[in-house]
């Protein structure tokens, strides 16, 4: 068994996407979202958001399809958090096993996870892969499974008092909170520590230091 398994958050952690999603929002939904402000849709999944929004559940499907096609359409390379991508090519070097989850739909996560051009064949737990997503420690306890990993050899990244809560309640001690512009309202209370850049965690720090190749 593997030392180390890590395990990320990917809206807001791998890509700086949470205003993307809300301006996407906006184009499509100008009406709901006249009132609505980013920070109070984040950590939400696409069918929370909607209803968040007062969008009838039979319309979800049509208009999930579209926010996904617009989201794909804006995003890109450009929208990666600093230090991301090296840190993940280190993971890959050294083997280290890792995995994403997610309460956005799959095809969603794939696009965000495309921009870091990886070799690889991702792990993937996405909102439609599990009934029950963030705050319960589902996707979480599925992701550690995926891994074969243990609990207290697992750091997860995440960026939402949500994502932290499901976290801690799959049993993992690691949880770090990795704010971005629009985390104002997050308290990270749960989380073991709030970083600023990846090498505050003194794992990643090593990692992103060794020349192992």
């Amino acid at each position: 068994m593997s030392s180390l398994f890590v395990i990320f958050d990917i809206d807001g952690v791998i890509v700086d996407s949470e205003q993307l999603h809300f301006d996407v929002l906006k184009a499509l939904l100008p009406e709901q979202t006249k009132k609505a402000k980013p920070e109070d849709l984040i950590g939400l999944s696409l069918e929370a958001t909607l209803a968040t929004l007062g969008i009838n559940a039979e319309q979800y499907d049509e208009i999930i399809v579209e926010i996904v096609s617009a989201y794909k359409a804006m995003l890109g390379p450009r929208y990666l958090r600093s230090g991301i991508r090296s840190l993940i090519e280190k993971l890959i070097e050294q083997k280290i096993p890792f995995g994403f989850v997610s309460t956005a739909p799959r095809d969603i996560c794939l696009s965000n996870i495309g921009t870091l051009e990886l070799q690889i064949e991702p792990l993937l737990i996405s909102g439609d892969d599990i009934e029950r997503t963030k705050p319960y420690p589902d996707p979480y306890l599925a992701m550690l499974r995926c891994l074969h990993a243990d609990p207290d050899k697992t750091i997860v990244i995440e960026d939402t008092d949500l994502g932290i809560k499901a976290a801690t309640a799959a049993g993992i001690k690691h949880v770090y909170g990795w704010p971005h512009s629009l985390s104002g309202t997050e308290s990270y209370i749960n989380a073991r520590k709030v970083i600023n850049s990846l090498d505050e965690i003194d794992t990643f720090d090593a990692i992103l230091n060794s020349n192992e190749k």
